[in-house]
């Protein structure tokens, strides 16, 4: 009787380690960083922003509307108009297109090259093709334009590593995790040539924040972990990339304040994979999801509904300072 419940006081010792260690790794892999955040001093750069990336979301979701290979000429329309906005910030863009249904769409990059490591590549991206009819506002306006933002401020930085900037087509259904999303061949042709990714920041859905209580609905068992308030950023990876999770956001704590939290959780829990990041992980690189949780906080992400007046575009104006600091913190050997 007494080795039984030495038996069973073990298992349960070992059981409660294992659920804490989890709960360690899984939920508590934020970097840490204090001191002043770069928008502080930003604030007449704040307003001028938040006016820029209004306008970059009203063109693709008003103007262009619908961006997808059903919705042919729209999604031409964005691929020129982000090649333009690129080649007006001084870069060189370059296309990797390929065929769709029989027609063509194209992913786009833009480079900075590293001046100490320059095969040490990080990469930040974000699609702009949308589901097939939804205007797409936030799915994926959002990250695109503040895409288009980072770039404008990087234009002027020499990196330690590279740094490359994708604008990726056919991410949404139905093409998503099949051989016509353009991040999964883009993702296929960084294998191929034997790249080194360090890691891949996905920016997906970034722009609707809720202070109510109960506008975030996360799946069991993370919403006992996380707040109930749609106020946040998220950090979202894989258990593989954990650690690219405490460099990010310590990364982004020094550009803004912004609320954020982080997570990392087996690739098969619901939400963890859905965006490019997962492209890359299937080549056995490292990647994040930045989000603001997508259909976990809005109704609309994936309907004719995803409409602009629903963004918080000053907590985009902040986020993109916050990112512009994250890519930096893994771009250069001191961070930022």
């Amino acid at each position: 009787m007494r080795n039984k419940r030495r038996i069973f006081s073990f298992v349960v010792a070992m059981f409660a380690a294992f659920l804490g260690y989890a709960y360690w790794y899984m939920i508590k892999c934020e970097g840490d960083w204090e001191g002043v955040p770069l928008e502080d001093s930003m604030k007449n750069e704040l307003g001028v922003f938040e006016n820029e990336l209004r306008a970059d979301v009203s063109f693709l979701s008003e103007t262009l509307g619908p961006r997808n290979p059903v919705h042919h000429a729209s999604m031409t329309a964005a691929a020129e108009w982000i090649e333009k906005r690129w080649i007006s910030q001084g870069y060189e863009v370059k296309r990797q297109t390929f065929l769709v249904a029989g027609k063509e769409c194209s992913n786009l990059e833009i480079e900075i090259p590293g001046r100490r490591f320059p095969s040490e590549i990080i990469i930040v991206g974000a699609q702009y093709d949308t589901w097939p009819e939804s205007p797409g506002a936030n799915n994926n306006g959002s990250g695109m334009a503040v895409l288009l933002k980072l770039s404008d401020m990087l234009k002027e930085q020499r990196p330690d590593r590279t740094l490359r900037i994708v604008a990726f087509t056919t991410q949404e259904p139905p093409y998503d995790n099949t051989e016509s999303m353009g991040s999964l061949r883009y993702a296929r042709r960084c294998k191929e040539r034997g790249e080194k990714i360090r890691v891949m920041l996905c920016m997906d859905a970034i722009g609707i924040y809720k202070d109510d209580p109960n506008t975030q609905k996360l799946p069991f068992p993370f919403s006992l972990f996380y707040p109930n308030r749609g106020n946040f950023l998220a950090f979202i990876a894989d258990l593989e990339s954990r650690t690219c999770v405490i460099e990010a956001t310590r990364g982004f704590k020094k550009g803004s304040a912004f609320p954020i939290e982080a997570g990392s959780a087996p690739r098969w829990v619901k939400g963890v994979s859905w965006s490019d990041h997962l492209s890359f992980w299937k080549y056995g690189y490292r990647g994040i999801q930045i989000t603001d949780t997508g259909a976990f906080r809005s109704f609309s992400h994936t309907t004719s509904d995803d409409t602009m007046e629903k963004i918080d575009f000053g907590a985009l104006a902040r986020i993109a300072v916050g990112m512009y600091s994250s890519v930096l913190e893994f771009a250069t050997m001191s961070g930022v």
